[in-house]
């Protein structure tokens, strides 16, 4: 069995060895009095080590390598950082190791006090074909240890989402308005168009959806017309209006379309992009729909207000795309879940991105506050952790369960999880 160097790391650092009658590998007694800080930046595995050798107790780092000729293929014999090694923890000791001055480095062979049953459960958890790799052990866990990690979760993914819009803040140059908007225009694109929404939201000028604010026309005509849905020939009125008030528009401000093509295909019509830009379209006309406003916003219901209000132009009542008129009448409400979508991936993101960048926490406890007031997220992967019996209570529970299977489960990132952890110790 192979053994990586993260695994290594992970043992020495949770004292998962045998810690009594330890010796170098030239015999000499060993007492971990701290294993250290594990350093994730260039240089030795864990920084500030005490390790008593023999009667003297030495303080500095540890290198840990799977053999202990590593220290050479890997350069560190040239790299100063690595001259306050203290002690070299190795799996396999084929090389002896020495200092600068020709001594030998305290090499401790760390296979020679792990439990083959560690050793047996990591393999298990590498080498299985399931869902999750710990899919068959996951029971054997205190629900209240998974909960707690997947409540750990839940607020990494909105970090990590934080980040997303952080980027954005400083492609607009700090302009947290324009960062609002484009990120509200990803919103409304959903998993499928999110990056097309996001282009036409980076094209659109937040000073001229302010401007025209009360004019539905001009607002709707600035949307499809930048979204290039019109530029064809088109026979009905309402089409026809809003391609005549874009080509005033893109002469008056000189606007440009994005050439991000929106995708049609694998969708209910109810959910095509051009429903959704109506939406969109409808939505920006209110008056709440800049920065300052919502995050003045403390009650969740608040949202859903705004969602509850939105009303698209008559002609999408009886249309799903230009100039293909529908046998089905429609109101194109939100329905519930995409409002909750909305909500989570619009305003409770923002509100956390916000909080971080800023440094004030009231405004990362209220996103997160939120996130508990609404309901669990419905899809393939909820419900299949809720068949494995990990309850999910609310949203903050889904978006934790969501970054669990995306981040960690797919990539067998198990030394990196709270669970997995959990599953290594027993």
């Amino acid at each position: 069995m192979t053994i990586p160097e993260d695994l290594l790391q992970f043992i020495w650092k949770l004292r998962l060895f045998q810690t009594d009658q330890l010796k170098t590998v030239h015999g000499d007694p060993i007492h971990v009095v701290q294993v250290g800080e594990q350093n994730n930046n260039a240089g030795p595995d864990f920084l500030f080590s005490k390790i008593r050798i023999g009667t003297v107790e030495w303080t500095g780092s540890v290198e840990i390598h799977m053999r202990a000729s590593d220290w050479f293929s890997h350069g560190h014999h040239r790299d100063p950082q690595y001259h306050n090694v203290i002690l070299h923890v190795v799996w396999d000791d084929d090389q002896d190791v020495y200092y600068k001055d020709g001594s030998l480095i305290p090499t401790f062979k760390l296979a020679n006090y792990v439990s083959e049953k560690l050793l047996d459960q990591y393999q298990r958890l590498m080498e299985g074909q399931r869902w999750i790799p710990c899919e068959n052990q996951l029971h054997q866990l205190d629900a209240f240890k998974i909960e707690h990690w997947i409540d750990r979760m839940a607020i990494e993914r909105m970090e990590e989402k934080s980040q997303a819009i952080l980027v954005l803040l400083e492609q607009f140059d700090g302009d947290w308005e324009k960062t609002f908007i484009v990120w509200l225009f990803r919103s409304f694109g959903f998993k499928v168009n999110a990056k097309a929404f996001e282009a036409l939201g980076e094209q659109v000028s937040t000073l001229l959806v302010q401007k025209y604010r009360r004019d539905a026309l001009k607002i709707e005509a600035m949307i499809f017309g930048q979204a290039g849905l019109l530029n064809t020939n088109f026979n009905e009125e309402y089409p026809l209006k809003l391609q005549q008030e874009y080509n005033y528009l893109k002469n008056a401000h000189d606007l440009k379309e994005t050439h991000f093509p929106l995708l049609f295909s694998r969708m209910r019509p109810h959910n095509f992009p051009t429903i959704r830009l109506a939406q969109l379209a409808n939505l920006l006309q209110h008056d709440r729909i800049h920065l300052q406003e919502i995050l003045k916003i403390e009650k969740l219901n608040d949202f859903r207000v705004l969602m509850d209000q939105i009303q698209v132009a008559t002609y999408w009542k009886t249309h799903f795309n230009f100039g293909k008129q529908s046998s089905l009448i429609s109101n194109h409400r939100l329905s519930t879940v995409s409002q909750n979508i909305v909500i989570i991936n619009a305003f409770i993101v923002f509100t956390f991105s916000y909080g971080t960048y800023m440094g004030l926490e009231e405004f990362k406890e209220k996103a997160m506050y939120w996130l508990e007031e609404l309901p669990a997220e419905n899809n393939n992967i909820i419900d299949k952790f809720e068949q494995m019996g990990v309850s999910c209570l609310h949203a903050a529970h889904s978006q934790g369960l969501l970054h669990i299977k995306n981040r960690y489960c797919d990539f067998k990132q198990c030394l990196s999880c709270g669970i997995g952890l959990e599953l290594l110790k027993r």
